[in-house]
């Protein structure tokens, strides 16, 4: 398998740019004041009705980007908000008029493109490209997962972590750094003495006691094995 990686890579690499490139001319040939980003919210709010907070999960966003995002695209006419009578704190955001032709012609154009790309294979074979490349989306997502960075405290006892990043104050920072927690340490999650202790194994196999709340500021990925 190791002799078709960069045969592969270089696949990937090619479609990637083609299909994106073809999806920037449908964009200037028909939607010209969208942006990709404004197009997949519309593509993400779809025919629902949602609150900001169900939106910025959907998108795996912050509140914050989510805002900035909706306001811009009220501006230009793609979406609606009203404010619910049962909840005022609560907003929900639908498409409008405009905002359902856009996703129509967004949604047409990914049916068309698809038809052109695939016209000349058989029916076996788009089912042997479908087994595949769901097979390659399931590794992919769980390489995705398996290398979110979280903080320590999100990974279960015995867990082997690497370090991403150290947050928190610069004296919490230094902290760590003194203690030989470092950008990329190899780290194995230990029990604490108690529920608000957790006890960290470093690379040398010394073992250093911290607060849970210390140690939220550790910021690691799965480590592997």
């Amino acid at each position: 398998m190791a002799k078709y990686v960069d045969e592969l890579n270089d696949v990937f690499e090619k479609f990637y740019k083609l299909f994106y490139e073809s999806e920037d001319m449908a964009l200037k040939n028909g939607i010209k004041c969208l942006t990709h980003t404004e197009l997949h919210i519309i593509e993400a709010i779809g025919e629902d009705s949602l609150t900001m907070n169900e939106l910025s999960d959907r998108l795996d966003i912050t509140m914050g980007t989510a805002t900035v995002a909706i306001t811009k695209l009220g501006e230009k006419g793609f979406v609606s908000r009203v404010r619910s009578n049962a909840d005022r704190r609560k907003v929900y955001v639908s498409l409008s008029k405009k905002g359902i032709q856009a996703l129509d012609y967004h949604n047409n154009y990914h049916k068309m493109i698809t038809l052109s790309i695939t016209e000349k294979l058989t029916e076996e074979e788009v089912e042997t490209f479908l087994k595949t490349f769901n097979k390659l989306l399931a590794n992919l997502r769980n390489k995705t997962e398996f290398l979110k960075p979280l903080p320590i405290t999100e990974f279960p006892v015995n867990s082997r972590v690497s370090v991403a990043e150290i947050k928190g104050t610069p004296i919490i920072q230094d902290y760590f750094l003194d203690r030989g927690i470092a950008h990329y340490s190899t780290i194995e999650v230990l029990p604490g003495k108690d529920s608000n202790n957790v006890a960290l194994k470093k690379e040398d196999g010394t073992i250093l006691e911290v607060n849970v709340l210390d140690a939220k500021n550790i910021i690691v990925v799965k480590a592997e094995d």
